[in-house]
């Protein structure tokens, strides 16, 4: 039996835990309870838990590059109709979905670019203009100068998308 004690200690959590000489836990929680979240005024689509981890992504793109535009290009892709697949805390992306009539595409959202790491979608999405082509993924930048056309790449890869 191993003799490490783990615990994961919930965000908010309020009150004591207790470990006897026997191994017994005993949690005494005096956490207060929280409202359950509200759907967005910003994106009225999206379940409010998906809302709330979204609004703390855009905040911590925003921290660490007070330049960027992430949250303009997640409105925009909202509206267009692409779905925020999920929101990635810790490895500080927003996955999009687009399902086109043709291609389904998959987007990631940093405070930097728009990427795709899709194999069979390289070759167009390296066609399009003002793109930094890595290794495994092609990045659209959306910051400065770079922001109109990210907006015209967007409207591109859903074209291609749709056929």
């Amino acid at each position: 039996m191993p003799n490490d004690l783990h615990f994961h200690i919930p965000v908010g959590f309020s009150g004591t835990m207790t470990v006897s000489n026997d191994g017994q836990v005993t949690v005494t929680s005096t956490a207060p309870t929280t409202a359950a979240p509200t759907a967005s005024s910003s994106w009225p689509s999206l379940d409010p838990e998906a809302v709330a981890d979204l609004e703390e992504m855009l905040k911590r793109q925003k921290d660490f590059d007070p330049t960027t535009r992430s949250r303009d290009i997640t409105t925009t892709l909202i509206e267009r109709g692409w779905q925020v697949f999920s929101v990635n805390l810790k490895g500080a992306y927003i996955l999009f979905k687009y399902a086109g009539k043709e291609h389904a595409v998959s987007l990631y959202l940093s405070s930097l670019d728009l990427n795709n790491a899709k194999i069979s979608q390289r070759d167009f999405m390296k066609s399009l203009p003002g793109v930094d082509v890595h290794k495994p993924d092609v990045r659209v930048p959306i910051n400065g100068a770079a922001y109109d056309q990210a907006l015209d790449n967007i409207a591109a890869i859903e074209k291609w998308a749709d056929g």
